[in-house]
Protein backbone atom coordinates (compact mmCIF):
# COMPACT_ATOMS: atom_id res chain seq x y z
CA UNK A 1 0.00 0.00 0.00
CA UNK A 2 0.91 3.58 -0.72
CA UNK A 3 -0.33 7.46 -0.78
CA UNK A 4 -0.25 9.00 -4.24
CA UNK A 5 -1.76 12.46 -5.81
CA UNK A 6 -2.92 12.38 -8.78
CA UNK A 7 -2.08 14.71 -11.24
CA UNK A 8 -6.42 15.56 -11.23
CA UNK A 9 -6.53 15.84 -7.84
CA UNK A 10 -5.27 17.93 -5.00
CA UNK A 11 -6.06 15.01 -2.59
CA UNK A 12 -3.79 12.26 -1.08
CA UNK A 13 -5.30 8.83 -2.47
CA UNK A 14 -4.21 5.17 -1.34
CA UNK A 15 -4.29 1.90 -2.85
CA UNK A 16 -4.38 -1.85 -0.88
CA UNK A 17 -3.41 -5.17 -2.45
CA UNK A 18 -6.11 -7.45 -1.36
CA UNK A 19 -5.99 -11.43 -1.26
CA UNK A 20 -6.24 -12.68 -4.58
CA UNK A 21 -4.64 -9.31 -6.29
CA UNK A 22 -7.77 -7.49 -6.07
CA UNK A 23 -6.41 -3.67 -5.85
CA UNK A 24 -8.53 -1.34 -4.39
CA UNK A 25 -7.92 2.97 -4.29
CA UNK A 26 -9.53 5.48 -2.95
CA UNK A 27 -9.25 9.06 -1.86
CA UNK A 28 -8.19 10.04 2.02
CA UNK A 29 -10.25 13.33 1.28
CA UNK A 30 -7.35 15.38 2.73
CA UNK A 31 -4.55 17.09 1.79
CA UNK A 32 -2.93 16.60 4.88
CA UNK A 33 -0.25 13.78 4.90
CA UNK A 34 -0.49 12.80 8.71
CA UNK A 35 -4.58 12.70 7.98
CA UNK A 36 -3.96 10.75 4.74
CA UNK A 37 -1.54 8.32 6.72
CA UNK A 38 -4.06 7.58 9.50
CA UNK A 39 -7.04 6.74 7.02
CA UNK A 40 -4.78 4.79 4.71
CA UNK A 41 -3.83 2.81 8.27
CA UNK A 42 -7.32 2.81 9.17
CA UNK A 43 -8.70 1.45 5.56
CA UNK A 44 -6.14 -1.24 5.70
CA UNK A 45 -7.34 -2.59 9.01
CA UNK A 46 -10.73 -2.40 8.05
CA UNK A 47 -10.20 -4.30 4.35
CA UNK A 48 -7.96 -7.00 6.36
CA UNK A 49 -11.08 -7.29 8.97
CA UNK A 50 -8.86 -6.58 12.11
CA UNK A 51 -11.23 -4.55 14.47
CA UNK A 52 -14.98 -3.75 14.76
CA UNK A 53 -17.09 -1.41 12.92
CA UNK A 54 -17.19 0.90 15.59
CA UNK A 55 -13.90 0.89 16.56
CA UNK A 56 -13.46 1.89 12.79
CA UNK A 57 -15.99 4.99 12.25
CA UNK A 58 -14.64 6.10 15.85
CA UNK A 59 -11.18 6.36 14.70
CA UNK A 60 -12.36 8.14 11.42
CA UNK A 61 -14.61 10.48 13.49
CA UNK A 62 -11.13 11.09 15.14
CA UNK A 63 -9.03 11.65 12.18
CA UNK A 64 -11.50 13.55 10.09
CA UNK A 65 -13.66 15.13 12.66
CA UNK A 66 -17.63 13.95 12.42
CA UNK A 67 -20.76 16.58 11.34
CA UNK A 68 -23.19 14.04 12.80
CA UNK A 69 -24.72 16.03 15.51
CA UNK A 70 -27.27 13.65 16.90
CA UNK A 71 -30.49 14.12 18.01
CA UNK A 72 -30.85 16.53 20.71
CA UNK A 73 -32.58 15.74 23.40
CA UNK A 74 -34.96 19.08 23.14
CA UNK A 75 -35.96 17.30 19.80
CA UNK A 76 -36.74 13.72 21.34
CA UNK A 77 -40.36 14.36 22.00
CA UNK A 78 -41.38 15.75 18.35
CA UNK A 79 -39.38 13.14 16.78
CA UNK A 80 -41.69 10.41 18.73
CA UNK A 81 -44.62 11.78 18.35
CA UNK A 82 -43.74 11.92 14.77
CA UNK A 83 -43.07 8.12 14.30
CA UNK A 84 -46.61 7.48 16.56
CA UNK A 85 -48.30 9.67 13.72
CA UNK A 86 -46.11 7.79 10.58
CA UNK A 87 -46.67 4.24 12.52
CA UNK A 88 -50.84 4.96 12.77
CA UNK A 89 -50.16 3.92 16.80
CA UNK A 90 -52.84 5.17 19.06
CA UNK A 91 -51.86 6.23 22.54
CA UNK A 92 -54.25 7.08 25.42
CA UNK A 93 -53.46 11.05 26.07
CA UNK A 94 -52.87 10.06 29.58
CA UNK A 95 -50.17 8.03 28.64
CA UNK A 96 -48.81 10.29 26.52
CA UNK A 97 -48.75 13.25 29.36
CA UNK A 98 -46.76 10.72 31.74
CA UNK A 99 -44.18 9.88 29.05
CA UNK A 100 -43.89 13.42 28.21
CA UNK A 101 -43.55 14.37 31.62
CA UNK A 102 -40.41 11.98 32.61
CA UNK A 103 -38.63 12.73 29.52
CA UNK A 104 -39.34 16.56 30.55
CA UNK A 105 -37.98 15.19 33.88
CA UNK A 106 -34.65 13.60 32.36
CA UNK A 107 -34.36 16.56 30.21
CA UNK A 108 -34.00 19.21 32.56
CA UNK A 109 -32.05 16.95 34.45
CA UNK A 110 -29.47 16.60 32.32
CA UNK A 111 -28.98 19.92 31.33
CA UNK A 112 -28.33 20.82 34.71
CA UNK A 113 -25.83 18.51 36.08
CA UNK A 114 -24.82 16.21 32.97
CA UNK A 115 -23.95 18.77 29.87
CA UNK A 116 -21.55 15.96 28.41
CA UNK A 117 -24.81 14.35 26.84
CA UNK A 118 -26.93 16.81 25.04
CA UNK A 119 -28.23 14.27 22.27
CA UNK A 120 -29.52 10.67 22.63
CA UNK A 121 -26.47 9.26 21.00
CA UNK A 122 -24.76 10.63 24.43
CA UNK A 123 -26.70 8.80 26.86
CA UNK A 124 -25.27 5.45 27.68
CA UNK A 125 -25.44 3.53 30.70
CA UNK A 126 -23.54 5.99 33.20
CA UNK A 127 -25.93 8.73 32.15
CA UNK A 128 -28.74 6.19 32.64
CA UNK A 129 -27.46 5.19 36.20
CA UNK A 130 -26.80 8.83 37.21
CA UNK A 131 -29.82 9.94 36.78
CA UNK A 132 -31.10 6.49 38.36
CA UNK A 133 -28.96 7.31 41.94
CA UNK A 134 -30.80 10.99 42.03
CA UNK A 135 -33.83 10.24 41.86
CA UNK A 136 -33.36 7.35 44.50
CA UNK A 137 -31.25 9.85 46.60
CA UNK A 138 -33.89 12.27 46.75
CA UNK A 139 -36.74 10.44 47.45
CA UNK A 140 -38.50 9.47 44.76
CA UNK A 141 -40.59 6.03 45.26
CA UNK A 142 -39.41 3.11 43.81
CA UNK A 143 -42.46 2.25 41.75
CA UNK A 144 -42.53 5.94 40.85
CA UNK A 145 -39.25 5.24 39.53
CA UNK A 146 -40.06 2.13 37.93
CA UNK A 147 -42.95 3.85 35.43
CA UNK A 148 -40.10 6.99 34.83
CA UNK A 149 -37.62 4.43 33.47
CA UNK A 150 -40.54 2.09 31.56
CA UNK A 151 -41.34 5.35 30.10
CA UNK A 152 -37.68 6.42 29.26
CA UNK A 153 -37.31 3.22 27.65
CA UNK A 154 -40.35 2.89 25.69
CA UNK A 155 -39.39 6.28 24.10
CA UNK A 156 -35.82 5.08 23.47
CA UNK A 157 -37.53 2.02 21.95
CA UNK A 158 -39.01 4.24 19.30
CA UNK A 159 -35.79 6.07 18.86
CA UNK A 160 -34.19 2.89 17.96
CA UNK A 161 -36.19 3.15 14.99
CA UNK A 162 -35.86 5.68 13.46
CA UNK A 163 -31.87 6.39 14.54
CA UNK A 164 -28.58 4.22 13.70
CA UNK A 165 -26.45 3.04 16.60
CA UNK A 166 -27.99 3.79 19.63
CA UNK A 167 -28.34 2.00 23.04
CA UNK A 168 -31.48 1.64 25.50
CA UNK A 169 -29.82 2.02 28.68
CA UNK A 170 -32.83 2.54 30.57
CA UNK A 171 -34.41 -1.13 31.19
CA UNK A 172 -30.78 -1.59 32.91
CA UNK A 173 -31.42 0.70 35.62
CA UNK A 174 -35.19 0.08 36.32
CA UNK A 175 -35.37 -0.94 39.63
CA UNK A 176 -36.87 -4.04 41.45
CA UNK A 177 -38.86 -2.17 44.14
CA UNK A 178 -42.29 -1.78 44.05
CA UNK A 179 -43.33 -0.17 47.36
CA UNK A 180 -45.62 -2.58 48.59
CA UNK A 181 -45.80 -0.79 51.67
CA UNK A 182 -47.96 1.85 49.89
CA UNK A 183 -51.58 1.80 50.11
CA UNK A 184 -51.43 -0.64 52.49
CA UNK A 185 -54.93 -1.68 54.12
CA UNK A 186 -56.79 0.04 57.05
CA UNK A 187 -58.06 -1.05 59.95
CA UNK A 188 -61.69 -0.86 60.97
CA UNK A 189 -60.85 1.88 62.75
CA UNK A 190 -58.89 3.62 59.90
CA UNK A 191 -62.20 2.81 57.41
CA UNK A 192 -64.77 4.16 59.95
CA UNK A 193 -62.79 7.28 60.55
CA UNK A 194 -61.85 7.79 56.50
CA UNK A 195 -65.49 7.18 56.03
CA UNK A 196 -66.48 10.21 58.35
CA UNK A 197 -64.26 12.45 56.95
CA UNK A 198 -65.46 11.68 53.31
CA UNK A 199 -69.04 12.34 54.69
CA UNK A 200 -67.82 16.07 56.39
CA UNK A 201 -67.04 16.94 52.85
CA UNK A 202 -68.43 16.49 49.21
CA UNK A 203 -69.90 13.29 48.77
CA UNK A 204 -68.41 12.12 46.06
CA UNK A 205 -65.15 11.41 47.84
CA UNK A 206 -67.50 9.06 50.15
CA UNK A 207 -69.50 7.61 47.23
CA UNK A 208 -66.35 6.29 46.16
CA UNK A 209 -64.70 5.22 49.19
CA UNK A 210 -68.32 2.85 50.00
CA UNK A 211 -67.81 1.40 45.95
CA UNK A 212 -64.21 0.47 46.68
CA UNK A 213 -64.10 -0.37 50.17
CA UNK A 214 -67.03 -3.11 48.75
CA UNK A 215 -65.91 -4.42 45.96
CA UNK A 216 -61.84 -3.43 45.67
CA UNK A 217 -61.91 -1.54 42.73
CA UNK A 218 -58.81 0.61 41.21
CA UNK A 219 -59.60 4.31 41.20
CA UNK A 220 -59.62 4.13 37.91
CA UNK A 221 -62.76 2.13 37.39
CA UNK A 222 -64.48 3.90 40.23
CA UNK A 223 -63.65 7.15 38.42
CA UNK A 224 -65.37 6.43 35.29
CA UNK A 225 -67.98 3.85 36.49
CA UNK A 226 -71.25 4.23 34.75
CA UNK A 227 -74.57 3.41 35.51
CA UNK A 228 -74.89 0.91 32.24
CA UNK A 229 -72.00 -1.28 34.62
CA UNK A 230 -74.78 -1.25 37.80
CA UNK A 231 -77.44 -3.84 37.84
CA UNK A 232 -79.68 -2.65 41.24
CA UNK A 233 -82.25 -4.95 39.91
CA UNK A 234 -79.77 -8.27 40.46
CA UNK A 235 -77.55 -6.78 42.51
CA UNK A 236 -74.30 -6.82 40.55
CA UNK A 237 -71.62 -4.63 38.78
CA UNK A 238 -70.23 -5.95 35.76
CA UNK A 239 -66.98 -4.26 35.00
CA UNK A 240 -64.13 -4.89 32.83
CA UNK A 241 -61.01 -3.17 34.58
CA UNK A 242 -58.78 -0.39 32.26
CA UNK A 243 -55.55 -1.96 33.87
CA UNK A 244 -56.66 -5.53 33.11
CA UNK A 245 -58.48 -4.98 29.63
CA UNK A 246 -56.05 -6.16 27.65
CA UNK A 247 -56.43 -9.80 29.11
CA UNK A 248 -60.12 -9.49 28.51
CA UNK A 249 -60.70 -9.77 31.98
CA UNK A 250 -64.74 -8.70 33.37
CA UNK A 251 -65.02 -8.79 37.14
CA UNK A 252 -68.24 -9.36 38.57
CA UNK A 253 -69.15 -7.86 41.62
CA UNK A 254 -72.14 -8.49 44.02
CA UNK A 255 -73.60 -5.39 45.64
CA UNK A 256 -72.95 -5.43 49.41
CA UNK A 257 -75.95 -4.24 50.78
CA UNK A 258 -74.07 -0.89 52.08
CA UNK A 259 -72.71 -0.51 48.63
CA UNK A 260 -76.57 -1.19 47.29
CA UNK A 261 -78.52 1.39 49.72
CA UNK A 262 -75.43 4.02 48.38
CA UNK A 263 -75.38 3.28 44.94
CA UNK A 264 -79.54 3.34 44.62
CA UNK A 265 -79.45 6.83 46.41
CA UNK A 266 -77.18 7.88 43.75
CA UNK A 267 -79.15 7.00 41.16
CA UNK A 268 -82.20 8.43 42.35
CA UNK A 269 -80.04 11.51 42.73
CA UNK A 270 -78.44 11.64 39.35
CA UNK A 271 -79.66 14.12 37.38
CA UNK A 272 -80.39 16.33 40.12
CA UNK A 273 -78.20 20.14 39.79
CA UNK A 274 -76.51 19.82 42.86
CA UNK A 275 -75.28 16.19 41.52
CA UNK A 276 -74.17 17.82 37.94
CA UNK A 277 -73.19 20.84 39.41
CA UNK A 278 -68.87 21.88 39.56
CA UNK A 279 -66.90 22.81 42.41
CA UNK A 280 -66.49 26.37 42.58
CA UNK A 281 -62.77 27.48 40.86
CA UNK A 282 -64.00 24.86 38.08
CA UNK A 283 -62.42 26.10 34.82
CA UNK A 284 -64.03 26.30 31.38
CA UNK A 285 -61.70 23.66 29.63
CA UNK A 286 -63.31 20.90 32.33
CA UNK A 287 -65.25 18.39 30.81
CA UNK A 288 -69.29 18.86 31.23
CA UNK A 289 -70.43 16.50 33.55
CA UNK A 290 -71.93 13.34 32.53
CA UNK A 291 -75.02 11.74 34.63
CA UNK A 292 -74.58 8.21 33.05
CA UNK A 293 -71.43 7.95 34.81
CA UNK A 294 -72.16 7.06 38.69
CA UNK A 295 -69.24 9.94 40.24
CA UNK A 296 -69.72 12.56 37.36
CA UNK A 297 -66.70 15.18 38.92
CA UNK A 298 -64.70 12.33 39.22
CA UNK A 299 -65.54 11.25 35.82
CA UNK A 300 -64.56 14.56 33.64
CA UNK A 301 -61.07 15.07 36.28
CA UNK A 302 -60.11 11.42 36.14
CA UNK A 303 -57.03 11.01 36.71
CA UNK A 304 -56.37 14.83 38.50
CA UNK A 305 -59.32 14.82 40.91
CA UNK A 306 -57.02 17.96 42.70
CA UNK A 307 -57.92 20.25 39.01
CA UNK A 308 -59.45 23.64 40.12
CA UNK A 309 -63.30 22.24 40.37
CA UNK A 310 -62.72 18.39 41.18
CA UNK A 311 -63.51 17.10 44.08
CA UNK A 312 -59.85 17.39 45.33
CA UNK A 313 -57.43 14.94 46.71
CA UNK A 314 -58.06 11.70 48.51
CA UNK A 315 -54.60 12.88 50.63
CA UNK A 316 -56.50 15.55 52.03
CA UNK A 317 -59.22 13.18 53.47
CA UNK A 318 -56.70 10.65 54.82
CA UNK A 319 -55.44 13.57 56.64
CA UNK A 320 -58.09 14.90 58.21
CA UNK A 321 -58.89 11.11 59.03
CA UNK A 322 -55.36 11.19 60.92
CA UNK A 323 -54.40 7.60 59.43
CA UNK A 324 -51.12 8.64 59.08
CA UNK A 325 -48.73 7.89 56.39
CA UNK A 326 -48.03 4.79 53.70
CA UNK A 327 -52.09 5.35 52.81
CA UNK A 328 -53.37 6.26 49.66
CA UNK A 329 -56.89 5.58 47.94
CA UNK A 330 -55.92 2.40 46.37
CA UNK A 331 -55.18 1.34 49.88
CA UNK A 332 -59.42 0.24 49.63
CA UNK A 333 -58.35 -2.23 47.05
CA UNK A 334 -55.29 -4.07 49.69
CA UNK A 335 -58.60 -3.44 52.56
CA UNK A 336 -60.73 -5.61 50.10
CA UNK A 337 -58.42 -7.97 49.64
CA UNK A 338 -57.61 -8.44 53.41
CA UNK A 339 -60.66 -8.66 54.42
CA UNK A 340 -61.82 -11.56 51.63
CA UNK A 341 -59.42 -13.16 53.40
CA UNK A 342 -59.94 -12.71 57.21
CA UNK A 343 -63.21 -13.74 56.55
CA UNK A 344 -61.90 -17.40 55.30
CA UNK A 345 -62.51 -16.30 51.41
CA UNK A 346 -60.80 -19.09 49.30
CA UNK A 347 -58.29 -17.49 47.01
CA UNK A 348 -59.62 -18.43 44.16
CA UNK A 349 -62.98 -16.37 44.94
CA UNK A 350 -60.62 -13.55 45.97
CA UNK A 351 -58.65 -13.44 43.04
CA UNK A 352 -62.21 -13.84 40.59
CA UNK A 353 -63.88 -10.51 42.52
CA UNK A 354 -60.88 -8.20 42.83
CA UNK A 355 -59.63 -9.30 38.93
CA UNK A 356 -56.44 -10.49 40.58
CA UNK A 357 -56.08 -13.30 37.47
CA UNK A 358 -55.06 -13.27 33.69
CA UNK A 359 -56.90 -16.23 33.17
CA UNK A 360 -59.79 -14.31 31.12
CA UNK A 361 -62.36 -18.00 30.71
CA UNK A 362 -61.85 -18.74 34.54
CA UNK A 363 -62.55 -14.65 35.61
CA UNK A 364 -65.91 -15.02 34.22
CA UNK A 365 -68.97 -15.83 36.28
CA UNK A 366 -72.21 -15.89 34.58
CA UNK A 367 -73.89 -18.28 36.06
CA UNK A 368 -76.21 -17.68 38.95
CA UNK A 369 -75.37 -20.27 41.51
CA UNK A 370 -71.69 -18.80 41.03
CA UNK A 371 -72.68 -14.85 41.52
CA UNK A 372 -74.71 -16.31 44.73
CA UNK A 373 -71.49 -17.50 45.66
CA UNK A 374 -69.60 -14.77 45.23
CA UNK A 375 -72.24 -12.43 46.86
CA UNK A 376 -71.80 -14.74 49.73
CA UNK A 377 -68.39 -14.24 50.10
CA UNK A 378 -68.66 -10.31 49.90
CA UNK A 379 -71.25 -10.40 52.64
CA UNK A 380 -68.78 -12.46 54.64
CA UNK A 381 -66.04 -10.52 54.24
CA UNK A 382 -67.93 -7.28 55.87
CA UNK A 383 -69.65 -8.82 58.17
CA UNK A 384 -68.32 -7.08 61.93
CA UNK A 385 -66.12 -9.57 63.67
CA UNK A 386 -67.54 -11.74 66.45
CA UNK A 387 -67.07 -10.81 69.89
CA UNK A 388 -63.91 -12.60 72.09
CA UNK A 389 -64.96 -13.75 75.23
CA UNK A 390 -63.99 -10.51 77.11
CA UNK A 391 -65.94 -8.75 74.87
CA UNK A 392 -63.68 -6.78 73.00
CA UNK A 393 -64.29 -7.32 69.15
CA UNK A 394 -61.39 -9.55 67.60
CA UNK A 395 -58.58 -8.17 65.79
CA UNK A 396 -57.45 -10.55 62.89
CA UNK A 397 -55.40 -7.56 60.82
CA UNK A 398 -52.32 -8.25 62.05
CA UNK A 399 -52.19 -11.94 60.60
CA UNK A 400 -54.15 -11.28 57.69
CA UNK A 401 -51.56 -8.38 56.94
CA UNK A 402 -49.29 -11.36 56.93
CA UNK A 403 -51.63 -13.89 55.17
CA UNK A 404 -52.29 -11.86 52.06
CA UNK A 405 -48.90 -9.72 51.84
CA UNK A 406 -47.72 -11.16 48.76
CA UNK A 407 -50.86 -11.10 47.14
CA UNK A 408 -51.19 -7.55 47.71
CA UNK A 409 -47.84 -7.14 47.07
CA UNK A 410 -48.13 -9.21 43.55
CA UNK A 411 -51.00 -6.87 42.51
CA UNK A 412 -48.86 -3.87 41.36
CA UNK A 413 -51.59 -1.56 40.71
Amino acid sequence: MSLYKPETSRFWWFQIWLPGKKRVRRSTGTDDIDKATSIEHTFAMAYGRRTTPERLHAMIDAVCGSDKKGLPLGEVWSTYCQWLTMSGRAIAPETLRKRQNSLNRFTTWAKENWPAAPVVEAVDRQVASAFALMLATTGTKGKTRRNIFGDLGTVWQVLMRVRDDLKNPWPLVRPEANDSERGQPFTRDQEKAVLEEAAKGAADWHLASIIARHTGLRYSSVARLTWKEVDLETGVIRHTPPKTARHNIEVLLPLAQPLKEALAKAWADREKPETLMRRPGATSSMKPLDPAHVLPLHAACYPRPHLMGGPGPFADVLTAAKVGEGFTFHSWRHTFRTRLSEAGVSDDLAKRLGGWTEDATAARYDHAERVEELREAVEKAWAQPKAKAGGEPARQEDQAHAKVADGAAADNG
